[in-house]
């Protein structure tokens, strides 16, 4: 048998009824000069002979016949719309132009947020349920406090000794509380002192310690660490 892949197939199988019906239509002779004849007559003659430039380059050989060129410049094409169709995002400073994040002062208003304290509550107490203390310190420290009723317990700033309010809003260095009188505080972490009651425990949380994004603290391995002195 030959080792030639397009070598014909053996007599007894070209005759079978199952290749019969199997077979192509002939192809007819315009058909099959139709390519020569074409790439004869897209060749410029004045530079160089057609037919041999076929015969060398074209004839019996399998040619793509897309044109790549065309086919990478409607990707970058496609790309680049899609770009396009990102969503901006903006930059910090535009944040802090558009005051994106500033709690408007019509809704400095306690009672608005004792149901988020309600709902954290019912957070703390499932992520508590029969957690030994040495457990529950490790999720508090990744746990999230929108809603935690705190008390400023200790603060180097004396004037904020003694603040109680539910934190509606968390930053890398701040817990803003809104105090029963309708006031928004804004609390350093650092050098201060929290506390909450869970139940009938009273948990205390040092600020230095959760002077993180609340998204980075949810992931971060935190090692043990001595009383921080204020």
């Amino acid at each position: 048998m030959s080792n030639n892949v397009y070598s014909s197939l053996p007599k007894d199988i070209q005759d079978s009824p199952e290749a019969k019906n199997e077979r192509q239509p002939p192809v007819s002779e315009t058909t099959k000069k139709f390519v020569p004849n074409f790439v004869l007559n897209s060749i410029e003659s004045s530079t160089k002979d057609p037919a041999k430039i076929y015969v060398s380059k074209l004839k019996g050989k399998v040619i793509l016949l897309d044109n790549p060129l065309k086919t990478s410049e409607e990707k970058k094409k496609r790309i680049k719309l899609q770009k396009k169709k990102k969503v901006k995002v903006m930059s910090a400073k535009e944040k802090k132009e558009t005051k994106i994040y500033e709690i408007p002062e019509e809704c400095h208003k306690y009672d608005l947020f004792i149901p988020l304290n309600e709902l954290w509550l019912q957070y703390m107490e499932e992520l508590h349920g029969n957690s030994s203390p040495a457990v529950f310190v490790q999720k508090l420290l990744k746990a999230d406090f929108h809603g935690a009723l705190f008390t400023v317990s200790k603060s180097r700033c004396a004037s904020y000794i003694g603040i109680t309010g539910i934190n509606i809003q968390e930053t890398e260095n701040m817990f803003k509380l809104i105090t029963k009188d309708n006031k928004l505080k804004s609390i350093p972490k650092g050098h201060s002192v929290f506390t909450f009651q869970l139940k009938d425990y009273m948990f205390t949380l040092y600020g230095e310690q959760l002077r993180f994004r609340s998204a980075t603290r949810a992931t971060k391995k935190f090692k043990n660490k001595p009383n921080i002195d204020l």
